[in-house]
């Protein structure tokens, strides 16, 4: 598979060009910037996660949690969003203060020409070596997230990500697919798009060695797809945050923590 998958197209260029943006925005269903976002910060919500996840277990003892090596017993089966540890994450201040920071707001502005708002359904994800029955297959995020159709996710990675670590990739132009069907399948979600589907489309899969402080969004019809992680001992760390105009439609369900229902919890926060 990774033989097939092509380079984004960086967009760090257009940054001063905000047309330019929202024209190759609309066109490709995806931007993708390098070094545009605080990497402190960013370390600070890693190191804060690894934490979390060394005290259940999943980090190696006597190694920096912040590295990321797994200690290769996860003490919850099942999904990770449905852990222990996930729900924790999802209390982190700092994890859920970064969707707010001003280099996205001031992004989002730019190319909605209106002020931005920003999902309370916030993901920190955690993905362990070799789990590949656990990783996310090909979707549309609008299936999960309805509302306007008009909500870009960020998908931002909280320290170097190369392709065997398992990081996104997205199919150019797809966002102009339309939305397409969902069927059961294995991996985070629980449904995706067959592979059948994407090839007949005949667009290209896009990904890149990500790097700490880069930054890719797409629009809520973009498909994409998680990588596998194919690393021996390494955990990746990632963050994802979903954001629209103020002024469309947004469904309930993206003002509550992301997989309430898992925590018996219903409050819009």
């Amino acid at each position: 598979m990774s033989d097939r998958l092509q380079e984004f197209e960086v967009s760090n260029a257009l940054l001063n060009n905000v047309p330019a943006l929202r024209e190759r925005l609309k066109e490709k269903g995806y931007l993708f910037f390098r070094d545009v976002l605080d990497k402190e910060a960013l370390l600070a919500i890693r190191r804060g996660m690894l934490e979390l996840a060394a005290g259940h277990g999943w980090v190696r003892e006597g190694t920096d949690p912040i590295d990321g090596i797994y200690s290769g017993s996860v003490q919850e089966p099942g999904k990770f969003e449905t852990t222990r540890l996930y729900r924790e994450i999802l209390d982190l201040a700092t994890f859920n203060a970064f969707g707010r920071n001003p280099v996205l707001m001031l992004l989002y502005s730019g190319l909605f020409g209106a002020e931005a708002l920003e999902h309370r359904r916030r993901i920190g994800r955690i993905t362990t070596p070799q789990s590949f029955k656990q990783t996310t297959p090909s979707h549309q995020d609008f299936y999960y997230i309805r509302g306007t159709q008009a909500t870009y996710t960020n998908w931002i990675p909280t320290g170097n990500c190369p392709r065997e670590l398992g990081g996104l990739a997205v199919l150019e132009g797809s966002n102009h697919l339309g939305f397409l069907e969902h069927v059961p399948m294995s991996g985070t979600g629980g449904r995706g798009i067959p592979q059948e589907e994407t090839d007949r489309s005949g667009l290209r899969w896009l990904t890149t060695d990500f790097a700490l402080g880069d930054l890719l969004l797409f629009h809520s019809l973009t498909v994409h797809k998680a990588l596998h992680n194919t690393t021996q001992e390494q955990l990746r760390v990632s963050l994802e945050y979903r954001i629209q105009p103020s002024g469309d439609a947004i469904d309930p369900g993206s003002q509550t923590y992301h997989m309430r229902g898992a925590f018996g919890e219903n409050e819009i926060l």
